[in-house]
């Protein structure tokens, strides 16, 4: 058996499927497609020979210099809370924020993570191996990847958004040169009900009255929304908002990028678009694109107009939740991926939440593991008392 870098068309994956859990669309053909059509991180793809044939595919993302993507970035996430962690929970709080890791942040590039776009692993292989033969496969990942990073002369290099199942086939195989952390939780809203009663009826008391405060005072007001599916559902008019929910949080706007992003969506994944538009009048005050994979809807990106949008329009929960699980239920969707971060407000509308995992190795930068050690310890208290883990 042997690891290469291969072009994604040197392997039929098209049927492949997870290790472990059920298999995302976030590791489809298409969505992989997608990246490559992205700036920032260039892709490399990563299999495992066995026999002659490609066995597994796994994606690796490269940060050559600061600026990319924080999620991604490997670096660049570590002492950024942004990314993950939450030194204020901590007794020792005071050290963290005295940390100066800029110097160390720099030496650490370039730098190779695996890892793709949907804050997941992307790892697939064939549904032809066995339990054994999957695990003994991904327990060479750690030392797979460290053999690209040091080909690449990288200075630090990880596997991000790994699952705990993953992460425990991977365990034996890490030594005391790796640092594991906590990234934070995926938001998984499932119902295994048909219709939007059902969903109503799976909540508790408190929870389905404030459910239907938020909805009843949604259709009450002026916005309305639309949903379409397809290749053409994504439009220019989606560029701003998705623009001003990155400054509303302190990011750049990316335009350029967004505009790659939806153009490759479309492209690419053009039949497992949903996009749901909230319209005032005719202009868009939200959206949430989503992609369909059998059961699952997976929310990718949103964007809201924050200069015309009051909390009471309750804009966001509606387009991202209720339009979701009411245009989806009848229609065979069972389950919403929507991503790491705002936990209570997920928890309240009913969600649970599936820790992912990173493992760092960063030779010689102390202080950058020291960070990362506080914000593993951060992020899962965060999970604790926000996520009930």
């Amino acid at each position: 058996m042997r690891w290469e870098l291969v072009g994604l068309s040197e392997v039929d994956f098209e049927r492949w499927v997870d290790p472990v859990g059920h298999t995302p669309v976030w590791s489809a053909p298409g969505f992989r497609r997608v990246t490559e059509s992205l700036p920032q991180h260039p892709v490399l793809h990563l299999a495992a020979i066995r026999d002659g044939r490609p066995a597994l595919l796994a994606p690796l993302l490269r940060s050559e210099q600061p600026g990319g993507l924080l999620f991604y970035d490997l670096p660049a996430m570590i002492g950024n809370e942004g990314a993950f962690g939450d030194h204020e929970r901590l007794p020792e709080a005071g050290q963290f924020q005295s940390l100066d890791l800029t110097e160390d942040r720099l030496a650490a590039y370039p730098s190779i993570a695996l890892g793709t776009h949907g804050a997941h692993h992307g790892i697939t292989l064939d549904p032809l191996l066995d339990k054994d033969e999957r695990i003994a496969l991904c327990r060479e990942l750690p030392a797979a990847v460290a053999e690209v990073a040091e080909k690449h002369g990288c200075a630090s290099h990880g596997l991000l958004y790994l699952t705990e199942g993953l992460l425990d086939w991977m365990r034996p195989a890490l030594g005391p040169e790796h640092e594991v952390a906590v990234l934070g939780a995926e938001s998984v809203l499932e119902c295994e009900g048909g219709t939007w009663e059902d969903y109503l009826s799976s909540l508790s008391s408190r929870r389905r009255t404030r459910v239907l405060h938020e909805r009843r005072g949604y259709l009450a007001g002026p916005d309305r929304s639309t949903i379409t599916s397809g290749p053409d559902a994504i439009g220019d008019d989606l560029v701003e908002l998705r623009c001003n929910l990155r400054t509303r949080y302190g990011l750049p706007d990316q335009r350029d990028r967004t505009v790659a992003e939806f153009e490759a969506l479309s492209r690419w994944c053009g039949e497992d678009l949903v996009v749901i538009r909230s319209l005032r009048g005719d202009e868009p005050v939200g959206f949430v694109i989503c992609l369909r994979r059998g059961d699952t809807l997976y929310a990718r990106t949103a964007g809201f107009d924050y200069d015309r949008l009051g909390p009471k329009d309750f804009c966001y929960f509606n387009v991202v939740y209720y339009d979701a699980l009411e245009w989806g239920l009848p229609r065979g969707v069972r389950r919403l991926e929507l991503g790491l971060a705002s936990y209570p407000a997920k928890r309240t509308r009913g969600c649970h939440f599936e820790p992912r995992l990173g493992v760092f190795h960063l030779p010689g930068h102390e202080t950058l593991r020291t960070a990362l050690r506080m914000q593993d310890r951060g992020e899962r208290a965060r999970l604790t008392e926000e996520c009930g883990l």
